[in-house]
């Protein structure tokens, strides 16, 4: 199978458990920004924390290859600030945006071609400026392991344990 179709076949199925999962609602999102309503965060914490196990695992295993990216801090603060006044704005982010879209809705559909739009503005400016912020603050393909000079596990296992302990801790109760 193409890296390209199972990317797709991928994105759907994410899409499909983002509008399942009720986390596809821009009132829950801006519930979460709000600090209210904490489904949308304490489930994007479960997706991180086993994302994070499970990479760990496979990478052990010999099946995933880290591919990290440069910490360029500039650009990446930038591009956060940017994205998190269009999520608050907007009550979307990009996987949300996409899976509302798909599911018909108007305002989704603008967001996304926001988005879009946006994308191509960054192609535009890359060559005369992006590429000089990348350069300012760049620190390298570098990992917390490979910067501290530990294993992975030191980093890896507190994280998810301690993670998954404070969801735990936190969860709501049912009222009987």
């Amino acid at each position: 199978m193409s890296t390209i179709l199972l990317g797709l076949i991928l994105g759907i199925l994410f899409g499909a458990a983002l509008y399942l999962g009720g986390l596809a609602e821009p009132d829950k999102i801006i519930g979460t920004l709000r600090l209210k309503d904490f489904h949308a965060m304490r489930t994007i914490a479960v997706f991180v924390l086993v994302g994070m196990l499970g990479t760990y695992l496979l990478q052990l295993a010999g099946y995933a290859h880290l591919s990290v990216k440069p910490a360029t801090m500039i650009t990446v603060s930038i591009g956060g600030a940017l994205l998190g006044v269009g999520f608050g704005i907007t009550g979307y982010c990009p996987g949300t945006g996409l899976a509302c879209a798909a599911a018909g809705r108007l305002d989704a559909l603008v967001t996304t071609l926001g988005m879009f739009a946006g994308a191509f503005v960054y192609i535009l400016i890359y060559p005369s400026v992006i590429v000089p912020l990348e350069q300012t603050y760049n620190y390298g393909k570098a990992t917390l392991p490979e910067i501290t000079g530990s294993w992975p596990a030191v980093w890896v296992l507190p994280i998810v344990l301690g993670g998954g302990l404070l969801l735990f801790a936190t969860a709501p109760r049912k009222k009987s």
